[in-house]
């Protein structure tokens, strides 16, 4: 069932809105933030304003060649649509701990610093010895948390063509420019206190204010 919970949207937005999403892999969760001074040209403090909260299962609204034919779907596009108009929407969808592997990432090779390709193959080859899996069948993120502590984060190749489906669902029902990232949601538990945020949603909310802050600026993995 589609839950959603919806502010009315402000007119005539020129600063972007943050999509969060907690993929758990068939179930979604998505919260929309955007900035609540968006009229207040002398404010020079941004802070957050959640504009709509979503609870969706992607089985029942893809079907099976990924096309979006169930009504709840179109409904939450048309939500979604109407709230951010044509201004640009950044998305950050944050992959479960439960489908991660968390691998300690040994040294590069100097040579292999100096491209981001090889030093890519490099990091699936490695993650891909550790677990004796293919590299084809990986999808490795590489965290760089201090100067002494990096981590491969890999997950398996074959959520990517879900992933990749509801990126492109979301892009083709938004007038604006999309950016779109996916990372892992990281070791720490999410807890908040806002009224306006279901606790159920709060990993959604931590991954559109993660993007929205910028601290660390979410990249695709």
């Amino acid at each position: 069932m589609l839950k959603h919970f919806i502010r009315h949207p402000f007119r005539c937005r020129l600063k972007p809105f943050f999509l969060g999403i907690d993929w758990q892999v068939d179930d979604l969760r998505l919260v929309l933030l955007g900035y609540d001074n968006l009229a207040d040209k002398a404010c020079k403090k941004n802070h957050d304003l959640v504009l709509g909260q979503w609870h969706l299962s992607l089985s029942v609204l893809l079907g099976s060649d990924g096309t979006p034919v169930h009504p709840l779907w179109q409904d939450f596009i048309a939500q979604l649509a109407l709230l951010v108009g044509a201004a640009p929407v950044y998305i950050n969808l944050g992959i479960p701990n439960r489908l991660c592997t968390w691998l300690h990432c040994p040294k590069a090779p100097t040579t292999k610093r100096k491209n981001p390709l090889t030093l890519a193959l490099f990091h699936q080859r490695t993650a891909a010895t550790a677990l004796n899996i293919e590299p084809v069948n990986l999808r490795v993120c590489h965290l760089e948390l201090s100067a002494n502590l990096n981590f491969l984060v890999v997950t398996k190749r074959r959520y990517d063509e879900q992933i990749t489906k509801l990126f492109t669902h979301l892009h083709n029902g938004i007038k604006g420019n999309v950016q779109a990232c996916a990372q892992p949601q990281g070791l720490t538990q999410v807890l908040i206190n806002r009224p306006n945020v279901d606790d159920a949603n709060a990993m959604a909310w931590y991954m559109a204010h993660k993007l929205m802050s910028g601290t660390p600026k979410a990249t695709s993995c």
